[in-house]
């Protein structure tokens, strides 16, 4: 009786591994193996001894293949739902991470992710976690969704809107013809999560706040600061290892170094050091929601509510620029401005109820980051998973 129950037990696990991982064909021809395996026990431990007796060395390498196989189906189901070892693509995280590390994410955080082309079946499977302000996430680059052939590693529309003869370059500088992409297959970024679904973000003075609160993230962050004194001065009273790199801008000495070190400076240093801000009501073309009507730039931007699956947001024409490509992109949408109204799907619409939860990124290494603050919101779908703390410098 106890190798049946040994069975029935081993079966259900296989039912529940096949549930959690959305694979039907694999447990269920897994599943008959074992059963047959059961069924016909006497025959088949007949038959091994018999292979064992004529021929020990078959029967060693139809092992060898067997537990070969298991692994590698093992791994497989590893990789494509639990870990992964990625090698991190850009500076974008320093300090926290550094590019060039191998580093793991855990795609259990948030969940292994199904159907992600599809907005309408798109779901997660259960994770052992879920994602928080602060985290450092992997995701696909939303705008990746189209490349050029010749500069893959570039965005395609963050070109598009800094060159007004865009089509004509790249006739002439052979970047190649556009090629589409699926959400897996687009670009991979490394950031920190910063804004959570539901959440009200603004960046006042270079200052990032959440729900009206700033939000100190670490002490890691990399921003700009504008030495106000003499050249003279800054030779003698800055220590090469206050900065990690310094320049001089319109006749001002600029300084790269972290929020954590300027905090630390010794008051009669800190004093001379101010914030290297862009002015405000100055917008950057370049900067989401690239509406210069709205003053934005990267050190003066919002306030933006970021949508939460099943979240109405009101829409006028002053913010549709937040969420339009979320819209029509993202979540599969017609949308059409008729006399100054709005319509999706065909019908006049003052609200939409998005599908998707969307999240706001931004990479420690504020001046060397290409962000949420260029490209917009980060939809569900797209994310991957999360990179463990003990990567984290």
């Amino acid at each position: 009786m106890l190798p049946f129950i040994k069975y029935i037990f081993l079966s259900i696990l296989i039912i529940a591994a096949g549930w959690w991982f959305q694979i039907i064909l694999l447990p269920l021809l897994l599943l008959l193996f074992i059963w047959i395996l059961w069924y016909y026990r006497s025959q088949a431990s007949r038959l091994l001894q018999k292979l064992k007796l004529v021929s020990h060395t078959l029967f060693r390498s139809l092992s060898l293949i067997f537990y070969l196989a298991l692994g590698l189906l093992a791994g497989i189901l590893i990789y494509r739902f639990g870990f992964e070892v990625i090698t991190v693509p850009s500076r974008s995280m320093e300090k926290a991470i550094h590019s060039g590390d191998l580093i793991l994410v855990n795609k259990l955080v948030p969940g292994p992710r199904r159907f992600p082309e599809n907005p309408d079946k798109y779901f997660r499977m259960a994770g052992i976690g879920e994602l928080k302000r602060g985290d450092i996430i992997l995701f696909n680059f939303p705008e990746g969704d189209t490349i050029l052939e010749n500069r893959p590693n570039e965005s395609y529309y963050y070109l598009k809107r800094h060159f007004n003869n865009f089509d004509r370059l790249r006739k002439i500088r052979n970047w190649g013809k556009l090629m589409p992409l699926s959400v897996k297959k687009r670009p991979r970024f490394v950031k920190r999560l910063v804004a959570l679904p539901g959440d009200t973000l603004e960046i006042n003075n270079g200052i990032l706040l959440i729900n009206n609160k700033t939000f100190d993230i670490s002490p890691s962050i990399i921003k700009k600061f504008r030495w106000t004194g003499s050249k003279e001065d800054f030779q003698k009273k800055v220590k090469d290892d206050y900065i990690i790199t310094h320049y001089q801008f319109r006749n001002n000495i600029v300084v790269e170094m972290t929020t954590g070190t300027f905090n630390n400076l010794p008051h009669e240093v800190k004093t001379w050091f101010s914030p290297a801000l862009l002015e405000k009501n100055v917008p950057d073309r370049y900067t989401f929601p690239f509406n210069t009507a709205t003053g934005w730039n990267t050190d003066f931007m919002g306030p933006i509510i970021i949508p939460a699956n099943g979240d109405s947001i009101y829409l006028d024409l002053k913010n549709l620029d937040l969420y339009k490509r979320a819209i029509t992109v993202y979540e599969g949408n017609n949308l059409e401005i008729i006399d100054g109204k709005i319509f999706i799907n065909g019908s006049h619409r003052y609200y939409y109820r998005f599908k998707f939860n969307y999240y706001w990124v931004m990479g420690d290494n504020r001046p060397h980051s290409f962000d949420s603050r260029f490209w917009g919101l980060l939809p569900e779908n797209h994310i991957i998973g999360k990179i463990p703390d003990i990567f984290v410098n």
